[in-house]
């Protein structure tokens, strides 16, 4: 599977389309904070979430609806803290 990542807002987002029972394609996500070399700083401090309903038709759909996820857990992790996240 073609692992589509981003970077966003201090974080690194991959995510991995996983093929459903049916035709439809759910995702996995990883989010970890990104150093500044563009590595993951404490790989032990990473989230993995995954979907497993809903399907989206294609891998790349799944793929941009994972990304869209992260993104707002992203958000949502940095308006917890503040805007800081160590």
């Amino acid at each position: 599977m073609e692992i589509t990542t981003e970077e966003y807002k201090g974080f690194t987002i991959a995510v991995t389309p996983l093929k459903d029972t049916g035709d439809q394609w759910d995702f996995e996500y990883r989010i970890s904070k990104t150093g500044e070399g563009g590595e993951d700083t404490d790989p032990a401090a990473a989230i993995t979430r995954s979907q497993t309903a809903g399907g989206h038709a294609t891998p790349e759909i799944a793929c941009r609806a994972g990304i869209e996820v992260a993104r707002i857990e992203v958000d949502n992790l940095l308006a917890l803290a503040g805007g800081k996240v160590a």
